[in-house]
């Protein structure tokens, strides 16, 4: 059995632009015939300077960098590129004895180094292992962008890709869909996403939060309701159901409502109508119901808290979304996808974050799910000094600390400073939302009661707050 051609230009599946910097012409040229017989494009530049030339100007896939360069130094360059070019592979060319300097340059972003004289077979090896890297780096996002523009969810692991095909499966269909995963995985967008790519995509997608209405409104909320039914209710209202009529009813957190209020629902699903409060005439309507619950809705039956009935005509398919503690994978993207987020909504913010950032990131369990995570990057984004979120911006931003006191050793210093800073952070948002608690908690990435329990705990005036319209 024979070996891999090394001159065949089939080796490489895409075409690839290789920089060549060396003050050497005899070195740039021997690199440029050894590429380009292996299908490489090959560009040379003879100084620093002309290397951040051409790359500002022309798309480089991979740079190979001498560090004895006139005008600009190697190192120099490395930094730069660092700096403004994070995705950019860089193998260092080495001369006799500077294997130490070589070496070192690892910890500043070069991905290897070779050792002149060249070796054909190692030098090819090490550029097609990094050509490699683009090529799935490319293919990974196109990947993304694909599920980004398809489902509107950031997400490439495994787990994602099930849920992607759920959606899939369910979408084109009428039937009944309960979503499950934990608070702030992104249930409502699986909903959205089915919604989108179902035939019911032109009409309205009406989104309930079951825990966050209190019980003597529910029906209310859900059902409509006619002038005078109540104290209070000066006029007809259309409720969920009706609002949703052609279209898609999405009930998040279904599992919190009581027995009473499931029962109505029941009714609703099964006769394809609905009775307002104090109204006396069945409104028919044509929705499809999507659910979701935080909690095990089957162990929920099973403990008599929710009705085994309505289990069954709501979960004809279930979809789970992960934790993102399940898809670490996931997370870079996300974080890029926020900070442009962040950034367009703020107009602030760093142009990067650092691997060392992202490490943390990644290494972090996410208890509070891709909401938290979000809420961690606005934080990153309004805490840095300087352009580049660090690790030390991570760990501070997941801290939710005023920035430069989350290395602070004292616990009750710690907490102080942990508390003053929530504290502040609430109070501007409730003011920018004009004290609308409702719209306060959603910026923030909470449950309405959890920012309520926050408010008590924190000794924030809870002025306006009486004023049911402004929940």
């Amino acid at each position: 059995m024979t070996g891999p051609n090394l001159f065949d230009g089939r080796a490489l599946a895409e075409r690839h632009t290789v920089l060549i910097v060396d003050d050497d012409p005899f070195v740039r040229e021997s690199l440029r015939d050894l590429l380009e017989r292996d299908g490489v494009v090959a560009l040379e530049a003879g100084d620093g300077k002309t290397a951040l030339d051409i790359l500002a100007q022309d798309p480089i896939d991979l740079l190979m960098l001498d560090l004895a360069l006139p005008r600009v130094s190697g190192m120099s360059v490395l930094r730069e590129i660092s700096s403004r070019h994070l995705d950019l592979p860089v193998v260092i060319i080495s001369g006799q004895g500077s294997i130490p300097v070589a070496v070192t340059t690892m910890k500043e972003g070069a991905r290897d180094f070779i050792e002149k004289p060249f070796d054909a077979q190692q030098t090819l090896a090490i550029v097609r292992g990094a050509l490699a890297e683009v090529a799935r780096r490319r293919a990974r996002k196109r990947t993304l962008d694909e599920a980004a523009e398809r489902y509107g969810m950031w997400g490439v692991s495994a787990s994602m890709q099930r849920v992607y095909e759920r959606v899939d499966r369910a979408a084109p269909t009428s039937v009944k869909v309960l979503v499950t995963g934990e608070s702030g995985v992104g249930k409502e967008m699986v909903a959205r996403a089915i919604h989108r790519l179902s035939q019911r995509a032109a009409g309205p997608f009406v989104a309930v939060n079951c825990a966050a209405i209190p019980e003597h409104l529910i029906e209310s909320e859900l059902f409509g309701h006619v002038e005078g039914a109540f104290t209070g209710a000066t006029g007809d209202r259309r409720g969920s159901f009706a609002q949703a009529h052609g279209g898609t009813l999405f009930l998040d957190e279904i599992g919190d409502m009581s027995l009473m209020t499931q029962a109505k629902i029941l009714r609703a699903l099964e006769h394809g109508e609905v009775r307002p409060v104090g109204g006396e005439q069945t409104i028919r309507l044509d929705i499809r119901l999507i659910a979701a619950s935080n909690r095990a809705l089957d162990r929920e039956v099973q403990e008599g808290n929710f009705r085994e009935d309505l289990f069954f005509r709501i979960g004809v398919i279930t979809v789970r979304v992960p934790a993102l503690r399940e898809r670490p994978d996931d997370i870079e993207p996300l974080v890029a996808h926020f900070v442009a987020l962040c950034r367009a909504e703020h107009r602030v913010g760093p142009a990067d974050v650092s691997p060392a950032a992202l490490r943390v990131l990644t290494e972090y369990d996410w208890p509070g799910n891709v909401r938290e995570l979000r809420n961690v990057v606005e934080r990153m984004v309004l805490l840095p000094d300087g352009t580049t979120v660090t690790a030390r911006d991570a760990r501070e931003a997941i801290a939710g600390v005023p920035h430069g006191l989350a290395s602070d050793p004292s616990p009750t210093g710690l907490r102080a400073a942990r508390e003053a800073f929530e504290r502040d952070f609430i109070s501007a948002s409730l003011t920018a939302h004009e004290w609308r608690i409702r719209e306060t908690a959603e910026a923030l990435g909470i449950n309405r009661s959890h920012l309520w329990k926050k408010m008590r705990q924190l000794g924030i005036d809870d002025r306006g707050t009486s004023d049911w319209g402004k929940l």
